[in-house]
């Protein structure tokens, strides 16, 4: 779940038995550190470079479900909070023995921030479609997450009544210029993109728009 979290907020993340064959100081380390507490559970995000020293330290996130299980997600995904907030765009990285021709707005850092507050997207057959692996996404105060798969993109919920916190609503099925909705319990509804990457879904009856808040 840490892997998944950092990579939604922009990181490219790696457990440590499956890092690339890249410069170590080049990246950061991660750390979910458990904070002592008398009542459920509390968790903070630590990111420290190549020497060991703290870079970055995340909001404290609390739960005080009974269940050790949902309370250590539901504290995972609000300390996560406040590192989604940093709005990090990594590039892609860099393997070590690759040649690479670097401009000068290559060389800025790979955990850059990004000043973009809009997910990128591209036109495939005529459809606009977001770019990045994840997009987070709101609705009447509920906050949505967008996974690009092979077929198209799922849509989850953010929620801690989930056993990983993570609501599946629907898939978004991607077929040469067709884009279709299909929820949970099998219904179908046109989907479709602006250019600031806000989702709508239309099912003849009614209309959901999802506004894009990456």
């Amino acid at each position: 779940m840490t892997k998944f979290y950092f990579e939604k907020s922009g990181f490219n993340a790696y457990l440590a038995d499956s890092a690339p064959n890249a410069n170590r100081c080049d990246g950061l380390y991660a750390n979910v550190e458990e904070l002592k507490t008398l009542f459920g559970t509390k968790l903070q995000v630590v990111l420290k470079d190549c020497k060991d020293n703290e870079i970055y330290r995340s909001q404290e996130g609390k739960s005080k479900y009974k269940e050790f299980d949902k309370s250590y997600q539901d504290a995972l995904r609000k300390a996560f909070s406040s590192v989604e907030l940093l709005n990090v765009k990594q590039r892609e990285v860099v393997l070590l023995g690759t040649s690479q021709v670097a401009s000068s707005e290559e060389r800025q850092p790979k955990s850059q921030i990004s000043a973009s507050s809009k997910p990128k997207t591209s036109t495939v057959s005529g459809n606009l479609l977001p770019d990045a692996k994840f997009s987070n996404y709101s609705r009447e105060g509920k906050t949505f997450l967008l996974r690009k798969t092979s077929e198209g993109y799922s849509l989850y919920e953010e929620t801690a009544s989930a056993e990983d916190g993570l609501l599946l609503k629907g898939k978004i099925i991607v077929m040469d210029n067709v884009v279709k909705f299909m929820d949970t319990s099998g219904n179908v509804a046109n989907a479709s993109f602006d250019a600031s990457g806000n989702l709508t879904i239309n099912d003849g009856a009614s209309t959901t728009v999802y506004t894009s808040v990456n």
